[in-house]
């Protein structure tokens, strides 16, 4: 049987190919996805949400409506739950009241296990590796869990639920008013998790 001999063209037109195949493996696993505006809507609705899970770790950064300080403050709170061995359930969350207290916290495991992970009212030893930013300004939410050995070490896949409840608004003056019934938004829907994203390096 005779060989088939590749010219120089077609042998640069296959490199070309892989490279581009080997580009996109590679590429930093970030997902985003936008929350269309509810029918009842709230303070707090959910606009987008975007999971990085990368060498620096797991960072996952939700967009809410901007607070305008000067016109109304939301009253509610505000539930992040995060996943990485899916058939067991959620392993962390973050979780505070708007305005309010609040902190991230592991949901599985011993006592001991579950009080090195808190940030709140003590930072334990894995809490130390979780950064928790709220700009409500800019309708920014921000929690990154650093990798470290012994906490969260480079999860494979990562899925996420969020929930904002609001209850009512505060003025400028801090005078409450309550609403008849909660506004409650999802993503990305009741009981629901995100897609995974995947671990890369980049």
């Amino acid at each position: 049987m005779a060989r088939r001999t590749l010219t120089v063209p077609v042998l640069i037109l296959i490199l070309a190919a892989m490279m581009v195949s080997v580009a996109g493996t590679a590429q930093a696993r970030s997902r985003y996805w936008s929350d269309a505006k509810g029918g009842e809507a709230g303070l707090l609705d959910i606009r987008a949400v975007k999971v990085t899970n990368n060498a620096k770790g797991v960072r996952i950064v939700v967009r809410i409506n901007p607070v305008n300080m000067d016109e109304a403050l939301p009253s509610g709170a505000f539930t992040l739950r995060i996943d990485t061995k899916s058939k067991r359930g959620p392993e962390f969350q973050e979780a505070f009241g708007i305005p309010g207290d609040g902190g991230f916290s592991a949901l599985r495991g011993p006592k001991s296990w579950k009080k090195s992970w808190q940030t709140y009212p003590s930072v334990g030893k894995c809490g130390k590796t979780v950064r928790e930013r709220w700009y409500p300004e800019d309708g920014r939410i921000v929690t990154h869990i650093r990798p470290k050995k012994g906490c969260l070490w480079h999860p494979r896949n990562v899925r996420v639920q969020v929930k904002t409840i609001t209850d009512g608004e505060l003025d400028a003056d801090y005078n409450f008013t309550e609403y008849e019934a909660q506004v409650r938004d999802y993503f990305p829907a009741r009981g629901s998790f995100s897609t995974k994203v995947r671990y890369s390096k980049k």
